[in-house]
Formats: C-alpha cells, structure tokens, sequence
C-alpha cells in the first residue's frame, strides 16, 4: 500500500502521542505508583505502612492519627480525628505520609482508600509499553447515534465482587471488514466520548480490554482511530477498579493496533 504524506503525517503524530503516554504512565503518583487498595467500613482498622485508623459511614470517611504518626491532611499535621466524603465514582487526595498520598475514593456506595507509592515496584520496573506499528488502515469513520435518554446500568469492574454505575450515551456504528458493529460509548473528557472494547487479541497478546477516546461527534460522524487503543488502569494494577467492557462492544476479530499488553 502506498504511503501519503497524510499517512506520515498521522504516524508522526501518533509517535508524539505515545511519547506522552509514556512520560504520563512514569508519574511518580500515576497508575503505576498504586500499592494498595483498602475498603472501610463502620469499625475502625489499621493497615501496614499506613499511619491512623480507618473507618467510613454511608455518607463519609474518617481516620484517627496522633501527632507523632506523621499523617498530614490538607498541609496540617494531624492530631485527633477527621473526615472526608466524595461522590459516587469520584477520587480524592484525603492525606500524605511518608511520601505516600492516600486517595479516598467511593465505589458503589463503599469507600476506601487506595495508596500511592512513588516507590512501588511497578513504577521502577516500568520500561515502556509496547505498541503495534501504526496502521492507518485501522482509522475509521463511524456515525454515532445519541441515546435520549441515555440507559444507565451497572457493570461489573476489575475487582470481584464490584460494581459501578455505567451511563450509555450512545452507540458508534462502524463498519469493518463488510460488516457494521455498533459500540456502546460512554462519555469521556470534555464532549469526547470513550469506548472500552475487547476483541481476539484480549489476554494473550492484548490486555483483557482495552479503551479508545473518540473525539466529540460532527453531525453524527465520528471516527475511530485503533491506533489509540489504550490499555485501562486495571491492566497495569490489581488496584484499578475499571469498568469492563459491555457484552456487545466484544469485536469478533483481532484489531491489530493500539497498545499491547504491559509486560
């Protein structure tokens, strides 16, 4: 197939963009800082590594630290007790001690704290992510169709046993070697929208799923480029608590583009 300076162009920026993913993956509090994942419950409890004792109610998170534990809460060194709520499918920073930012976080109605270690094994053995070659062939076009209202439901995520609200805005319809697959999406950053996808590569040579941002619609036209294909959170930690894929977003056949599993 020949290549036009389109093409190059494309693959040129793609290179730039994956650059950034990269440099955005070696954060020291990124994804591949996460080191621990506890849930909380109405009884107090302490963790390993962590100062204070914990504990939530249906509407907020506590913990309880003396001062010479070192558990620092909005920049003051805490001495007592103090609490912190967030809405559902939210995170927030709730404290830092020794380097460690502890993240609360609500999921289906429960709360926990999830720990970030600029020091975790992860993130110092973090080399890259392989990708395949960009092929130009895998960008797209695909007529979006809005759902009104959009139908909400819950999905099941990467953590056993949990499950998280899923809005469904609309579906991309697009079509693929001669055949039309219609993609479940959710709203992503902005107005764009995002799709989380499996097809014949998942588990082996990909990620059990993976993600795709789709630029805002024109006139019910979008188009998705595979060369995109992110691996979610969950691929990189058993702390990510993402949501899977929905049935019919399973593409029969290998999509060949787009990040491959972490190693």
């Amino acid at each position: 197939m020949m290549t036009t300076t389109l093409d190059t162009g494309l693959a040129g920026e793609w290179l730039g963009w994956r650059a950034d993913r990269e440099q955005g993956l070696r954060d020291p509090y990124g994804w591949l800082s996460l080191a621990g994942l506890h849930w909380l419950d109405e009884q107090a409890r302490t963790f390993d590594g962590i100062p204070g004792a914990w504990s939530a109610s249906p509407r907020a998170a506590r913990v309880t630290a003396t001062a010479d534990e070192g558990l620092i809460v909005e920049d003051l060194l805490l001495d007592g007790t103090t609490q912190l709520s967030t809405s559902e499918g939210a995170s927030a920073l709730f404290a830092e001690a020794g380097g460690l930012r502890l993240e609360l976080l609500r999921r289906d109605g429960r709360y926990a704290i999830r720990v970030r270690d600029p020091h975790s094994p992860a993130l110092g053995a973090f080399s890259g992510v392989s990708a395949f070659a960009y092929d130009p062939g895998w960008v797209v076009p695909a007529r979006f169709v809005l759902f009104t209202p959009p139908p909400v439901m819950r999905a099941e995520t990467a953590q056993p046993g949990l499950r998280r609200r899923r809005e469904v805005v609309g579906e991309l319809r697009v079509e693929l070697g001669g055949t039309e697959y219609a993609l479940a999406a959710t709203a992503g950053r902005g107005s764009d929208l995002s799709v989380a996808f499996t097809d014949a590569t998942r588990g082996s040579v990909t990620a059990p799923w993976r993600t795709l941002a789709v630029r805002r619609p024109r006139a019910g036209r979008a188009v998705l480029d595979f060369n995109r294909a992110l691996n979610p959170p969950s691929a990189f930690t058993p702390f990510g608590t993402c949501i899977r894929p929905p049935a019919g977003n399973a593409l029969p056949f290998a999509v060949e583009a787009g990040e491959r599993a972490p190693s």
